[in-house]
């Protein structure tokens, strides 16, 4: 099977290649290069944006995983222009060179769900994104709906994703990446408001498993959520990476940032009865994420 893997120099679409390249023909494409060395003969440089660059890596595949996007809530505000980009129409161009592959793997995101009218949060939840990069995200699920009767589409949705090869450097980067850059220079962590908010974090393997769980069993145009299914606080979080860092210290409080979730956390029942098994465990995950970012 010939598989093409979307934002492949990404978090989540490095280690997707990194761990299909044993199993399957894979082929990598980024509008970056990949920070992973052993990865980038693997990974060819184009915009997905371009129709014409889309149909010459697309042909003859067998099954996509579309991880590709503009990722960032803040510079969607800032350019929803460049995110509908990214996030729709690159979407469509894929779609449509790809309408003979078996399979299309969609990577959404929580954030099409909007501020959680209950917790754990089901695929049936109603959709209320309150930022255009979830609007473009929701549209890029629709998109996907409509192709079902013309290829085989699975659509998924990660909570808050963490890995080692989140980059502390990048403003737009998780809570995670943030906390650990900060007290891997001494300064402790500073949460926006009273750190009694909760997220669902689960670690990049167990979406790295799951995208091959929905390559081979996923039902076409069929929604999964992707998470471990608890609930953690920020304040838990950032009492964990200061345990983890050895520093006897407690996290700075600054004022709420407008339009933050109070609280999140997936119900993966659909992931479950397709054998989806989380394995994520927050502290070691941690200390595997603390040993790498910098």
């Amino acid at each position: 099977m010939k598989v093409l893997v979307t934002g492949a120099s990404g978090q989540i679409g490095s280690y997707v290649l990194e761990n299909f390249a044993d199993k399957f023909e894979t082929l990598g494409v980024d509008l970056n290069p990949c920070p992973v060395r052993e990865l980038r003969d693997l990974v060819i440089q184009g915009d997905l944006r371009d129709y014409g660059f889309v149909q010459r890596i697309a042909k003859d595949v067998d099954a996509v995983v579309h991880l590709a996007a503009q990722v960032s809530v803040e510079n969607s505000w800032n350019d929803p222009v460049y995110d509908a980009e990214n996030n729709i129409i690159a979407t469509i161009n894929l779609l449509k060179a790809c309408a003979e592959a078996s399979k299309f793997i969609y990577t959404s995101s929580a954030a099409v769900y909007g501020n959680p009218m209950y917790v754990p949060i089901d695929e049936e939840h109603p959709k209320n994104p309150i930022s255009p990069y979830g609007v473009s995200k929701l549209a890029g699920e629709n998109y996907c709906k409509v192709f079902s009767n013309k290829l085989h589409t699975v659509i998924i949705r990660p909570f808050n994703v963490f890995s080692a090869r989140m980059d502390p450097d990048n403003p737009y980067s998780g809570v995670i990446a943030r906390f650990v850059s900060r007290v891997k220079k001494g300064l402790p962590p500073v949460i926006f408001g009273d750190g009694k908010q909760t997220r669902d974090f689960v670690y990049v393997n167990d979406v790295v498993d799951f995208i091959e769980i929905a390559l081979k069993k996923g039902e076409n145009g069929k929604v999964y959520n992707i998470g471990t299914g608890r609930e953690t606080s920020i304040l838990e979080l950032a009492e964990s990476v200061l345990e983890i860092a050895g520093i006897n210290a407690k996290p700075v409080f600054d004022k709420p940032r407008p339009g933050d979730i109070r609280r999140s956390c997936a119900d993966i029942s659909k992931a479950r009865e397709l054998g989806f098994k989380p394995k994520t465990n927050l502290v070691k995950n941690l200390e595997e994420v603390f040993e790498v970012i910098g």
